[in-house]
Formats: C-alpha cells, sequence, structure tokens
C-alpha cells in the first residue's frame, strides 16, 4: 500500500491540515472529504510546480494555488449532500449504531431504526454519482444500483453502483492469476457513497446484500478500485473479502480551470483538458470478491499482484456488427408502452403523446443497451431531411450511428424516424450511404460518445424513461 502513496502529497496534506479544517467547516463539508478533494487535485500543482525552476513552493502556497476550485467542488458537494441527508434521514443515525442482520442499526440507546436494502432509481442515482460522490461524475454504462434506505426515507443513506466490463486488461489479469473470470460473469463496483459516517459498518451491510442480489444474476466475480494517493486504505473492502489482486494505472487530467476529470471525460472530451497526468508511480489498487463459495475458493489462490497497463485508444475500427431488425422494432415497442409527459421533449409537451418528442430519450436508451453488448453507438443530434417533397423534414432530431463519422458504410438506427410526417417506416436501420442514395438525410449537428451523455440535457429524461421500462 505505500508504494502507491506519493510522499509529497501526503506532506502536502499534513501541512495543510489546519488550512483544510478551516476551509471544510466554511464549505459545510467534513476535513476528510475535503482532504480526498485536496489529493485529488495536487498532482496537478506538483506538476505545475516542477516545471519551473528551483525549489517547489511550500505547501501553503500550493494550498493557495488549489483554494478556489477546492472551495467551489466543495462547496457544491455540501450542499447537495445536505439535501440528501434530509431525504435519507440521516439524523436518525446521529449518536452512532451498528447495523444488523435483522436489517436494523441498533443504536447506542439499545433502541432501532429499521433498514431496507432495494434498487435506487436512476434519477437518484445520476445525482448521487454526478453531485455526491468526490468525483463528480456520472457513470453512463451504470448497469446495477442499490442502496440501503433508512425507514420512512426517499433517499439511501449508502448506494453503489456495478458496471459490465469494458477493460479487457482487468479480465487478463484475473486470468492470470488462475480466476476464471469472463466479461459475462464479472461486475464492476464503480460508486461507493455512504451519506453518515456514523454507523461504520452500514457500507460493509450494504456490500453484502449487494453480492446475494448479483450472485442471483449469475455474476460470479465484482471488481473494484481504490486509490491509496487520496487517503483511501480499502477497510470496508477488506471486511467484506475483497482480495488484492491487480495494480491499475491512474488518469489524472483538469479541466481548463484545473477542476480534476475522469479518465473517461478526458478521453471524451479532449477539449476541455488544460493538462494530462498518466504515470507508473501513481496507480490504484484492485481487488476482487467471489459471490459464491466457488468463486472465493477460486480467489484464494492469489499471492502476487499483476500490473495492468494503461488503456490503449488506438482501437482498430471494426466493421458494423449485424443487428436484427426484428429485435429493433421490438425495442421501438418496449420503448413506445413507456414513453410518457416525463420523457418527452418540452417542445413537444401540448402535443398528443407519439414518437415525437421522444427521440432523444430513446437513442440513449438504445445506445447503452448496445454498449452493454460490446458495441460502440454515437449519440447524434441534427437534421432529418427527405427529397421525396411529401415528407416533412424534422429539423431537431436524434438518432445513433455506429462506425466512424467519416465512413460512408456506417449504420444509422433511428428508432422514431416516424416523427417525420409522411414518413410510415418506425425504425430504420441501414448504412447511411444507402439512406442518402435513397433520399434520406441525417445531418448531424453534435455527436457525442455514450460518456458523455449525463453532461448532456437529456439525461434526466432518460432516468425517467428507464425507470418506466423497469415498471414495464
Amino acid at each position: 500500500m505505500r508504494h502507491l502513496r506519493d510522499a509529497r502529497i501526503d506532506g502536502l496534506s499534513r501541512d495543510c491540515r489546519d488550512l483544510v479544517a478551516a476551509d471544510a467547516a466554511l464549505c459545510g463539508l467534513s476535513a476528510r472529504d475535503f482532504d480526498i478533494q485536496l489529493r485529488l487535485h495536487a498532482p496537478l500543482v506538483f506538476h505545475t510546480a516542477r516545471t519551473g525552476d528551483g525549489e517547489p513552493p511550500p505547501s501553503a502556497s500550493l494550498y493557495e494555488e488549489m483554494r478556489p476550485r477546492l472551495i467551489a467542488r466543495c462547496s457544491r458537494i455540501a450542499g447537495y449532500t445536505q439535501d440528501a441527508d434530509l431525504h435519507a434521514n440521516s439524523s436518525l443515525l446521529i449518536g452512532g449504531g451498528r447495523a444488523r442482520r435483522d436489517f436494523t442499526v441498533r443504536r447506542p440507546d439499545d433502541s432501532s431504526v429499521g433498514v431496507n436494502f432495494g434498487p435506487v432509481p436512476p434519477s437518484l442515482g445520476h445525482l448521487y454519482q454526478a453531485r455526491l460522490h468526490y468525483m463528480l461524475c456520472a457513470r453512463a454504462d451504470t448497469a446495477v444500483e442499490v442502496g440501503c434506505y433508512l425507514q420512512g426515507a426517499t433517499h439511501p443513506v449508502t448506494y453503489l453502483a456495478f458496471s459490465v466490463c469494458d477493460r479487457p486488461g482487468i479480465v487478463q489479469a484475473l486470468q492470470r492469476q488462475g480466476i476464471p473470470a469472463e466479461r459475462g460473469n464479472l461486475l464492476i463496483l464503480t460508486r461507493a457513497l455512504g451519506l453518515s459516517g456514523a454507523v461504520r459498518n452500514l457500507m460493509s451491510f450494504t456490500i453484502g446484500q449487494a453480492v446475494k442480489q448479483i450472485r442471483s444474476m449469475g455474476c460470479r466475480f465484482i471488481v473494484t478500485a481504490f486509490n491509496p494517493l487520496l487517503g483511501f486504505t480499502g477497510s470496508a473492502l477488506h471486511a467484506t473479502n475483497f482480495v488484492p489482486f491487480a495494480t491499475a494505472p491512474v488518469a489524472y487530467c483538469y479541466d481548463q480551470f484545473g477542476s480534476y476529470l475522469t479518465r473517461r471525460q478526458s478521453l471524451s472530451e479532449s477539449d476541455r483538458c488544460a493538462d494530462r497526468r498518466v504515470t507508473e508511480s501513481y496507480r490504484n489498487m484492485l481487488v476482487v470478491l467471489g459471490t459464491d463459495s466457488t468463486a472465493r475458493k477460486e480467489i484464494r489462490k492469489v499471492e502476487t499482484l499483476q500490473h495492468v497497463a494503461e488503456p490503449t485508444r488506438d482501437r482498430v475500427a471494426a466493421p458494423p456488427p449485424e443487428l436484427d431488425p426484428d429485435e429493433l422494432r421490438g425495442y421501438r415497442d418496449r420503448l413506445e408502452a413507456a414513453w410518457s409527459l416525463k420523457t418527452v421533449h418540452p417542445s413537444y409537451a401540448l402535443e398528443p403523446l407519439s414518437s415525437k418528442g421522444q427521440c432523444g430519450v430513446s437513442s440513449v436508451w438504445l445506445a447503452r443497451k448496445l454498449r452493454l453488448r460490446e458495441i460502440e453507438a454515437t449519440y447524434c443530434y441534427g437534421k432529418l431531411s427527405f427529397d421525396n417533397p411529401s415528407i416533412s423534414s424534422v429539423d431537431h432530431h436524434c438518432w445513433i450511428e455506429i462506425g466512424p463519422p467519416t465512413e460512408a458504410r456506417r449504420v444509422v438506427i433511428d428508432l422514431t424516424c416516424d416523427q417525420a410526417d409522411g414518413f410510415e417506416e418506425k425504425v430504420i436501420y441501414r448504412r447511411h450511404d444507402e439512406l442518402t442514395r435513397d433520399g434520406i438525410h441525417y445531418e448531424p449537428a453534435t455527436r457525442l460518445a455514450v460518456d458523455d451523455l449525463p453532461a448532456d440535457r437529456v439525461w434526466s429524461r432518460y432516468t425517467r424513461l428507464e425507470e418506466s421500462m423497469t415498471a414495464h
């Protein structure tokens, strides 16, 4: 663990302890959470200081350089956390306590608070990931969201998010350890958040309940990462029997204002990056948990740490995969049953419910669906027009494309093309050059990768669609 830390960052944190405590109190956040932000942004100031002449500036000067962005981020997190605490009934945990197997928290006065484990709606999950988690970034590929709710609460007091593994290096590292992991039997725990630190074992309790649910889904292994550079020790993971098996590089990227961006943000929003730092000295610890007794025995074989390589962006473009047109039409039927005034674009809210205004949320849903099948699609916003004068154009339309944007043979998938008056087809699944030849023109003004979508205005309506799809 100590080899994954940085003495300079530990020293900066130690030297600035009093400054951190004062500013944390100013923001309404714990000193621990404020220190995480300091550590998250320290690589940039050390990198900048190293490029100049002479010795690095003293810790107080480095802190003053970071302070505006730390105050801004921590104040933002604190405001949303206070509101979430209110809806999560976190005040019931004041004074501490301990989670018990009978789904209660036993408090020091021997009274009990009821606890319920269950799914977290995508709209709430987005709030926790984008507003409360220290990285302030929602994952577009979240597949499972669960948490524990205190009695009478509408928001969870603990929250976990899982995604399908999209890093081949992680699977390979497990296999080199003799663990029979593969993409289909593995989930990645990407976000873990607890609103109250009063009940120390509540997060371990939540992880334990999540393991039972994920095992019932056929998943045998759960992998997650923690970053010792930020002061994390992985104690809750250790308490739930996660086992270290590898390390992986950490990307430190910052926008033009010096605020931290995740690796996925930096790869999909490269124009926002003012700096990028990825070195072998900064690495996460990867840990794995078996969800059944056989998987746990297999994990006990681990005796050394593998070292996962930096993900590469240079991938050979594969030909667009063949999809089943009948399956796509089935998706359209499912979506149609879930459309509502909560999912429609506001400009169509007063019109009769139809495919009009549902193109954005439907395209997001399909793009996420395809990613689960290792098919990367691009979300497109622009104009749909026709050579046939009897068919009206749609000036503001959304669809998805598979393939490079300059490739004439890229595939267009549009699940709401019938919103063009006079066009009878409900679903288009054809090559772009074939559509152009037949007088159907898709002209994107904006292209977004799947990882960009949580920051787009369509995402809040999409979460309502996802919740409606689950209900149906």
